[in-house]
C-alpha cells in the first residue's frame, strides 16, 4: 500500500486527488495540509512513502518543503503537482530532491501514474516540461511521457559525446585524462543503460533520448 499526504492549498484540489487516491487499491491518503509548514509536521509524524507538493503555497514555498523533506528523510518520495512550469521552478524543486512534476492541468490518471512510477524509483515530468527541455540540467533524458531511469552520468555522457563525434577509445581518453580501460569500462556502462551493444545503436539510442545533439551524429 502507497502511503501519501498530500499538500496544497486549494480545498477542490486536496479533495479530489484523495478521492481517486482512496478509489485505488494500492493507495490511502493518510492526511492532508494546506500550508508548507502543517505538511511538513506531518510528513514528519505519519512518515508517508510519497508527498504531493504544490509549489505556491500560502505560507511557505513548496521547493523549501520539498527540500525539509528530504533533509528530514531522503528515501521519502516526492512528486510535484502544480500550475507552474518555470525554469526557475522546475530546476530548483528537481535540484531540492523531487523525482517527479506534474502539471495540475492534467487528468487525475497522468498523477496516480506518476505517484506509482515515483514510488517504484523511477521519475515521470510532464511533457510540456519536457518540451521545454528543462531536464538537460539534470542530465536525464528527454522524452515525451516516458519513465526516465538508469540514467548517463556526467562523464558518461561526456564519453557518449566524444564516441559520437568518432573518435576512438585512446583519442578519448586522451581528452578527458583518463585511461583507455577506464573508457572502455564507461562504454559498457553506456551499452548497459541503454540497452545497446554497439557504438552505432549507443549513437543512435543517445540521440533519441535527447543526450546528445544530432547535429554529433558520426556513425559511418
Amino acid at each position: 500500500m502507497i502511503r501519501l499526504i498530500i499538500i496544497d492549498d486549494e480545498e477542490l484540489i486536496r479533495l479530489g486527488i484523495t478521492t481517486a487516491i482512496n478509489q485505488q487499491p494500492d493507495m490511502e491518503m493518510i492526511a492532508n495540509a494546506s500550508t508548507g509548514e502543517q505538511g511538513i509536521k506531518l510528513v514528519q509524524q505519519l512518515q508517508p512513502d510519497v508527498v504531493l507538493v504544490d509549489i505556491g503555497l500560502p505560507d511557505i514555498s513548496g521547493v523549501e518543503v520539498i527540500k525539509q523533506i528530504k533533509v528530514y528523510r531522503g528515501n521519502i518520495k516526492v512528486v510535484v503537482l502544480s500550475s507552474n512550469f518555470s525554469q526557475e521552478i522546475v530546476t530548483a524543486a528537481i535540484g531540492n530532491g523531487a523525482e517527479s512534476y506534474i502539471l495540475k492541468k492534467n487528468d487525475v490518471s497522468l498523477i496516480l501514474e506518476a505517484i506509482r512510477t515515483t514510488y517504484n524509483n523511477k521519475s515521470l515530468f510532464d511533457s510540456e516540461i519536457v518540451k521545454k527541455g528543462f531536464l538537460s540540467f539534470f542530465s536525464k533524458p528527454k522524452i515525451k511521457g516516458k519513465i526516465f531511469d538508469d540514467r548517463l552520468t556526467e562523464r558518461e555522457i561526456n564519453v557518449l559525446t566524444l564516441i559520437a563525434a568518432g573518435f576512438s577509445n585512446k583519442e578519448i581518453g586522451e581528452k578527458l585524462f583518463i585511461g583507455e580501460n577506464t573508457v572502455k569500462n564507461h562504454t559498457r556502462n553506456i551499452y548497459s543503460k541503454l540497452g545497446v551493444d554497439s557504438r552505432i545503436n549507443a549513437i543512435l539510442k543517445a540521440s533519441e533520448l535527447g543526450y546528445i545533439s544530432k547535429n554529433l551524429l558520426h556513425v559511418s
